[in-house]
Order: C-alpha cells, then sequence, then structure tokens
C-alpha cells in the first residue's frame, strides 16, 4: 500500500485524492505497531513502510513546496518520520515556513518520532 500512495503522488491526482493518499501513507509510516500474525513473523509493518517511503523523498517534498494546500503540512510530517538528512529536511522547513502548519513551522512535529540519525 505504501508504494501505491507514493505511486498515486507521482501522478496528477486530483486533491482530494491526494490528501486521501498522503493522509494513507502518514497513518503508515507513524504507525505504532503491528498486527499480532505479522509480529509473530518478526515484521514490523510500520517499519518497512518507512523504508519504502524513503524512496519516495522527491514526491513528499515536491509536495511541500508545492504549496497545493493542506497536503503540504501532512507530506512535511511523512518526512519527519522518513527523511534522514535532517539538514534537508530544516532548509525545507525554513523554504517552506509561510504555508506550513505552525507544528511543523516550530518542529513540534518532530517531538517523539525515531532518530534517523544513525
Amino acid at each position: 500500500m505504501t508504494s501505491v500512495a507514493l505511486a498515486a503522488l507521482a501522478d496528477d491526482a486530483a486533491p482530494t485524492a491526494r490528501t486521501w493518499f498522503l493522509d494513507l501513507l502518514q497513518l503508515m509510516v507513524a504507525g505504532e505497531g503491528t498486527d499480532r500474525e505479522s509480529a509473530r513473523r518478526g515484521l514490523d509493518l510500520p517499519e518497512l513502510c518507512r523504508d519504502l517511503a524513503v524512496h519516495g523523498l522527491w514526491l513528499l517534498y515536491a509536495e511541500v513546496l508545492s504549496n497545493r494546500g493542506p497536503g503540504a503540512g501532512t507530506a512535511f510530517e511523512i518526512l519527519t518520520v522518513v527523511e534522514p538528512d535532517r539538514a534537508r529536511l530544516q532548509d525545507v522547513r525554513e523554504a517552506a515556513a509561510d504555508w506550513l502548519p505552525v507544528c511543523c513551522r516550530t518542529g513540534l512535529c518532530d517531538d517523539n518520532l525515531r532518530d534517523l540519525d544513525r
């Protein structure tokens, strides 16, 4: 589903569809757990989704910088979870500050997220 959501963002989808796919992608990468069957098999589904979402960083940055509406904030929040280059994320935060939600401008959406500086 992560790959499908990214593919939909690569297309010229209607604004409502873009919002839906961004919301879905956010739920998938920011998930707090996995279903019991997957856990028994040793799979961490949110982690697998984050690993796939990294391949779509350019789509998420394009969404943020396009300023197409509420999707910019959602895309930025996804980036706070999956972007390993924190300096690049900060540069985009500053460039898009005029249209990002307050939580994204101030870094509040970064709180309590996994440390990606490995």
